[in-house]
């Protein structure tokens, strides 16, 4: 479906194929392109392969949607937020999203679908899962999910609270009010989603259970000719609800792949500062093909999603209990609004008031960094299996203040224990509400913190003086915290965050047996694997060890300064004006400048055969059992040293490139100062304009097509002899012989 808002009507009424403002129930083909004001707009709709009504169908393909309602196989556990909150719940059964109600602003929702039934059936009003709502689009209390157009709100509000024999949602007894803002042709108004926000706002206590949480799975992509009077209407409800400590995500759309005007533009209201944004994943957790990125972005599983439909969407036939498969980052959202109901209900468990900070504080720390190989930005994924559940029931202490008698040993339960321990003023540990004074055992200067069983983890602040952080990620690993002359021992946590207190801190991560994922930048860096994640924060120099077996891969980013990175096999380091980060023992390696300054690559070989390749903006240097790409970096210096049969490939910016050739090095010399070197290949091609050429080699005072040297350095490689011209061209015929060319 797509949608314009005609902002210079006194309405704002939203039309479909406007190409100034495109607002959508159905992101899926939510594709921002340069359409003309009439123009087809491509999907990739899968028909459902049971009869759809013509109308319908039309719909459907307008929606751009991938409906099929055949079987769904299961995602990936490992990113599959259904079956993590199902898992949850047999650890603790009050993790169901009972007792608040979430806000779906959409199509509406078909409340008599079997999957949005409670004790009393499928229905709407108090009671029901659909306690109530308004329809914008009618002006009425009937919000349902009408046909032709409609299915979109449906199926997003069983993502969240539906239950059938196939599939349960995220928080299956959460309430919900159901906000319609497109008519059953599919047609909306921004005003209606201007009026649905002041309408959360004005009854957030309506309602038996209060409205915590807002889904919008709709957009619009904005053009900077409507983006201040789009933004004017929304901005101040969106920021209201933030006031009342309601939290609201919306989907980020699905136009990355058509080659729109910014990989990481985001729709409107997702882009909002008062808005939490969501991308899409697949069940690899790479994200989506059509998703759009944001630097940090928070993102679920977005591909493949089945969920609740009307009835009208597959043919009437009475029984309202029909099933359909989305993709698009709409259906992802919905699951992460869910989730942030399940971490504020946790807080409530753990006696800890749920502030809009206090859930999304949680919900950082049940994440999982990754950075996106297509852009070079970082984006997030959820575990809720980090999450921690509740207070365990052992006695840990004194109810109120600190510990009176300082300890050298923690001891914690088998439950799943989140622990605070600041080294700011003092040693104090923070669980829940009970606070414990720390102090170093006599004899070994040694504080102990075992916490035993469970999905447990740690939250360090460390002090203003120089700390080391030592990391293990094998299951019998033990990690430890050096600070001053004490030697604090983490045993038992899957999970470790550590933030530097301003001293010059120093941390060891080491990965586990399995798959590991590093993701570091200066002075910050995330190393997680199966079952564990470990965070540092505001640390100088990180150095990160892969070697315990798995295939491990690492991505690098640089800083605003000019940064080098160091590059030999399985061995990758950048280093900036303050900050160290290494990555050793990882079989890919991903490294990215985007950051400023003018940054360079420093390459030393393998024993074995290694091919590099250096153009404008990418660097590849792939050896026996491992591979390095590097995105951005200004200038490069390769060295072939140690041996095997290695191949140097160096593409020009154009034919006014700038080449040096001696018997030993190929150059090429930007007009901006970067440099591209190959020093002792055994074979070296360059490239102009992706064509191959031949070099000129530079042998005496004179040659073919001199090229100026940049550096006294470069001078000192080259032969200076007197040669005769003849001389000159057999000599380079030789060299480029055994080059092969």
């Amino acid at each position: 479906m797509r949608f314009r808002d005609n902002l210079a009507t006194k309405r704002a009424l939203i039309e479909i194929c406007e190409e100034r403002l495109a607002l959508s129930a159905s992101l899926a083909a939510d594709v921002l392109m340069e359409l003309s004001p009439w123009g087809e707009i491509e999907t990739d709709l899968v028909a459902p392969p049971t009869p759809i009504e013509a109308d319908t169908a039309a719909a459907s393909t307008q929606n751009g949607v991938d409906l099929d309602s055949g079987n769904l196989t299961d995602p990936g556990q490992a990113y599959d937020l259904f079956s993590q909150a199902e898992a949850l719940r047999t650890t603790d059964n009050t993790l169901t999203g009972a007792g608040q109600t979430i806000a779906v602003i959409d199509s509406g929702i078909a409340w008599d679908h079997t999957s949005l039934g409670t004790t009393l059936g499928s229905g709407f009003g108090p009671g029901y899962r659909v306690v109530g709502g308004w329809d914008f689009a009618e002006n009425d209390a009937d919000p349902y999910d009408d046909g032709p157009a409609g299915y979109h709100g449906t199926h997003v509000a069983s993502i969240i609270a539906g239950q059938s024999e196939s599939f349960v949602g995220v928080t299956p007894e959460a309430d919900i009010v159901a906000l319609r803002v497109f008519d059953d042709a599919g047609y909306g108004q921004l005003q209606w989603i201007e009026s649905a926000l002041q309408w959360v706002h004005e009854n957030q206590d309506s309602f038996e259970s209060p409205i915590t949480t807002v889904n919008l799975s709709v957009g619009a992509a904005l053009s900077e000719a409507n983006r201040a009077q789009a933004m004017d209407m929304l901005e101040d409800e969106l920021a209201l609800l933030r006031e009342d400590n309601i939290l609201v995500f919306a989907a980020a759309g699905n136009f990355f792949e058509s080659g729109g005007s910014s990989f990481d533009e985001l729709l409107y209201p997702a882009s909002s500062s008062s808005v939490i944004p969501v991308s899409s994943i697949g069940d690899d957790g790479t994200l989506s093909s059509f998703a759009q990125r944001s630097d940090g972005i928070l993102a679920a599983n977005g591909e493949t999603i089945e969920a609740a439909v009307p009835d009208h969407v597959f043919g009437w036939d009475g029984k309202v209990d029909d099933l359909a498969i989305l993709s698009g980052t709409s259906m992802a959202t919905p699951q992460v609004a869910a989730t942030s109901m399940l971490i504020r209900q946790t807080l409530i468990n753990e006696g800890v008031e749920p502030t809009i900070d206090a859930v999304l504080d949680r919900l950082e720390s049940i994440t999982q960094s990754h950075i996106d190989s297509t852009t070079g930005l970082s984006y997030s994924t959820i575990d809720l299996s980090l999450l921690s559940t509740k207070l365990p029931d052992t006695d840990l202490g004194p109810t109120d203040g600190v510990t009176e008698v300082p300890m050298s040993t923690f001891i914690g339960t088998d439950e799943s224990d989140y622990i605070q321990l600041d080294l700011r003023d003092g040693k104090t540990l923070r669980v829940g509400d009970q606070v414990y004074s720390l102090e170093a055992d006599a004899v070994s200067s040694t504080i102990v913190i075992d916490v035993r069983g469970g999905g447990d983890s740690i939250h360090i602040e460390g002090s203003s003086d120089s700390e080391r952080l030592i990391l293990q990620a094998q299951t019998d690993g033990v990690s430890r915290l050096i600070t001053g002359d004490i030697e604090i021992e983490l045993r038992g946590f899957e999970q470790i965050t550590f933030v530097g207190g301003g001293g010059f801190d120093r941390a060891s991560l080491t990965d586990s047996n399995g798959d590991d994922t590093l993701t570091s930048e200066p002075s910050r860096a995330t190393l997680h694997g199966v079952g564990y994640k470990f965070e540092v924060f505001d640390v100088n120099q990180i150095y990160v060890t892969a070697t315990n077996g798995g295939n491990d891969t690492a991505f690098l980013s640089d800083g605003p300064g000019d940064d080098v990175l160091a590059v030999r096999p399985q061995f990758s380091s950048i280093r900036g004006d303050t900050t160290f980060q290494l990555a050793s023992g990882f079989e890919r390696v991903y490294a990215f400048a985007a950051a400023g300054g003018f940054d360079s690559i420093e390459i030393n070989d393998s024993e074995g055969d290694d091919t590099l390749n250096v153009t404008a903006g990418r660097t590849t240097f792939v050896g026996p059992g491992y591979h390095v790409s590097a995105n951005g970096f200004e200038s490069t210096t390769a060295n072939s040293t140690l041996g095997g049969n290695d191949t140097a490939k160096i593409y020009s910016n154009g034919s006014t490139a700038g080449w040096q050739s001696t018997p030993d090095r190929v150059q090429w010399n930007g007009a901006e100062g970067e440099v591209r070197i190959a020093r002792g290949f055994e074979r070296v091609e360059a490239f102009e304009d992706f064509e191959p050429v031949s070099l000129p080699m530079q042998i005496g005072t004179q040659s073919i097509n001199p090229i100026p040297i940049s550096s006294a350095d470069d001078r000192d490689d080259l032969t200076w002899l007197g040669m005769n011209p003849e001389d000159e061209a057999r000599a380079t015929r030789k060299i480029f012989e055994s080059l092969g060319e």
